[in-house]
């Protein structure tokens, strides 16, 4: 099944919707801005954010990029919208001037149907939700949510803005890199996939993600299709599954 064909259904009035993967930098308590800004500056988490999101399987496709108001003005005017990419913008008051490859629904929900409606379904290959807090807090564990990729701040930053944790009966790690550190902060890249196998599901839900011995449980499920990543994650997973495996 081709990437632009991963729909879920909407519990209310059964209406197809395009899934979605999350891209986001947090601290451990999940803590992701203050002040409206990120509080850190990290050039290769922009870089990663940058590949990760313009990547495609197909050359003749682009992805979108789903981002609230908000959001949409923290980007300097010279780099918005982001080139390359379908910027969807969420807002129900505010209005935007007429720009390429920018679009505005007044919620997500509408945003996921009308990018399962044609012509979108045939021209874009993955959507990505960007921030901010208000539609994280809605989409990060959500029923159409493929992958989660996280910037995993390990130092202790302050914040003033935060989503919920990651439901670990639901999501199991991917791919983690070696830590990184810059400008004095420590992180990693994580990409945490949804498991909607009914029997892998049960495992992750009877210990909290976690196997007896406390380390995850990523390579207790069978790895299936999970070609709806973008390649540069999807290929890293011999690379983890090795390293986890050395370090045990």
């Amino acid at each position: 099944m081709q990437p632009w064909f991963r729909r879920f259904t909407a519990i209310a009035g059964e209406i197809p919707m395009r899934s979605y993967q999350v891209v986001v930098a947090a601290t451990r308590d999940m803590g992701i801005g203050k002040d409206g800004k990120l509080p850190w500056r990290l050039p290769c988490d922009l870089k990663f954010f940058k590949e990760i999101t313009l990547a495609t399987s197909d050359p003749g496709k682009q992805n979108a990029i789903l981002m609230g108001r908000k959001t949409w003005e923290s980007i300097p005017i010279k780099y918005r919208p982001l080139p390359g990419r379908l910027n969807v913008v969420l807002t129900r008051s505010f209005e935007i001037e007429d720009e390429e490859n920018v679009i505005t629904c007044g919620s997500i929900s509408s945003a996921l149907e009308l990018l399962a409606e044609a012509p979108y379904c045939f021209s874009i290959d993955k959507v990505f939700v960007i921030g901010g807090g208000q539609i994280l807090r809605e989409t990060l564990n959500g029923p159409g949510c493929d992958a989660i990729h996280v910037t995993e701040i390990e130092t202790s930053v302050e914040c003033d803005t935060f989503i919920p944790s990651i439901d670990f009966s639901k999501f199991q790690p991917w791919y983690s890199s070696p830590p990184l550190v810059e400008n004095g902060i420590r992180y990693s890249f994580v990409t945490y996939v949804h498991v909607r196998n009914s029997e892998n599901e049960t495992i992750a839900g009877k210990t909290g993600g976690k196997c007896n011995d406390g380390k995850s449980n990523s390579n207790r499920f069978e790895v299936k299709d999970f070609s709806f990543l973008p390649k540069m994650i999807f290929e890293k997973r011999d690379e983890y599954m090795h390293h986890t495996s050395s370090t045990k």
